[in-house]
């Protein structure tokens, strides 16, 4: 009897600590990966001509954003770094911030004026493989998740 309840203890010890492990090294993982909140708009409000997006670092370690732009409405991201290397001469775009967030809760925001209003932003970080993507409040929930599997579905195949 002794012998069945030590083994019965035994076992729950282990998968206890196999189940600690695992947490563990997932919160350590998560610790050291760049993790970004895209948002639509500016941060604090002006009055401004044109779309504008901000992105707010969530990490305690510097994060470095390789790309930003906007979602357009057949699910293309428009990069804006590689429109400012297309059309230098921009003189209608803004930016607050740097694009390298040092710290939590640093931000960067940029925007243009744009012939078509998009429906959404995106980021992405040097270390990150997929955009991040926030919409505008007044895209439908369905164009959201269309949009969502269709620039998951280019990343992947790209």
């Amino acid at each position: 009897m002794i012998d069945a309840l030590q083994k019965w203890v035994t076992l729950v010890a282990a998968t206890v600590a196999a189940v600690a492990g695992v947490c563990n090294l997932r919160w350590k993982y998560r610790e050291n990966s760049d993790r970004i909140r895209v948002g639509c708009g500016l941060i604090r409000p002006q009055i401004s001509p044109g779309e504008f997006l901000h992105v707010v670092s969530l990490c305690d370690h510097p994060v470095r954003i390789a790309d930003f732009g906007y979602v357009m409405r057949v699910g293309k991201l428009l990069s804006l770094p590689q429109l400012d290397s297309d059309e230098p001469s921009d003189d209608q775009r803004i930016i607050y911030g740097s694009s390298v967030l040092e710290s939590r809760n640093a931000t960067f925001e940029t925007g243009t004026t744009l012939r078509r209003q998009p429906l959404g932003d995106y980021a992405i970080t040097t270390s990150q493989s997929r955009p991040q993507i926030a919409f505008r409040d007044d895209t439908p929930c369905w164009r959201r998740l269309w949009l969502r599997m269709r620039i998951r579905m280019k990343v992947v195949y790209e």
